[in-house]
């Protein structure tokens, strides 16, 4: 499926909030069952970017023979933005101290966005000092409402993760820009914790958030979930 307002899908997607996203993949999800053409017993979920971090809500209650979370996050989204944050101020050439001071700045300004409820206009309407922090849209971010992303950051993704019930492949790039290796870890740790190795990673090196290396697409990456998605759907089927 699409998401709302994207290809054929009806809706707006830079109004739909992450709720009713999410409604929507699970109902997806559940739909399968009415296709002749699909084994319901060797499904395995692959969740990119976003969509790695809350796959497991996505199938929840169906089982599946295994996870695989590409360039994704585990944490809080608050954490999440707070570190891409720092990534991006200090890419962009500032100081050591001034990056220090805008992550704390930043530090407030996502708290009220992200755990108060307040749109990013309504925080800087209360700290007008912060107006040239701010660098998206005064009612949301990245194309998408303020509501998306306060539904993202009331998720357990810890919770979601130590449930779940399957083996779970992590893929990373050093390459990314956006999630870093903490996001991806986080998940990994998660189900280990919970289920001892159950979950491992791949750490391709400099692969980006896309999958590139060099502007081109990482060949290697395919085999390799191949070999994976292969080898659990093969012991499941032994069992």
């Amino acid at each position: 499926m699409d998401k709302p307002g994207v290809g054929q899908s009806q809706g707006v997607c830079a109004k739909a909030d992450f709720n009713a996203e999410l409604s929507g993949w699970r109902a997806a999800f559940a739909s399968m069952s009415q296709y002749d053409f699909i084994d319901t017993d060797r499904i395995v979920v692959l969740g990119m970017s976003n969509g790695g971090g809350f796959a497991p809500l996505v199938a929840q209650g169906h089982p599946v023979r295994g996870y695989i979370a590409t360039s994704t996050w585990g944490r809080t989204w608050y954490e999440h933005m707070l570190e891409l944050e720092r990534r991006r101020l200090t890419s962009s050439g500032q100081t050591p101290a001034q990056v220090n001071d805008a992550v704390k700045a930043f530090a407030g300004f996502y708290d009220l966005y992200l755990n108060r409820g307040l749109t990013p206009g309504q925080v800087i309407a209360k700290h007008p000092e912060w107006k040239d922090l701010w660098y998206y849209e005064r009612d949301g971010q990245y194309g998408r409402p303020a509501a998306f992303y306060q539904q993202l950051q009331a998720l357990n993704l810890g919770r979601a993760w130590q449930e779940v019930n399957a083996p779970v492949l992590v893929i990373y790039g050093t390459g990314d820009t956006i999630m870093s290796r903490s996001d991806s870890d986080d998940i990994s740790e998660i189900v280990n914790i919970a289920h001892p190795g159950a979950a491992e990673n791949f750490i391709f090196e400099r692969m980006t958030h896309l999958f590139e290396v060099d502007g081109n697409f990482y060949d290697a990456l395919v085999p390799k979930v191949l070999s994976w998605m292969n080898a659990r759907l093969s012991a499941a089927a032994a069992h």
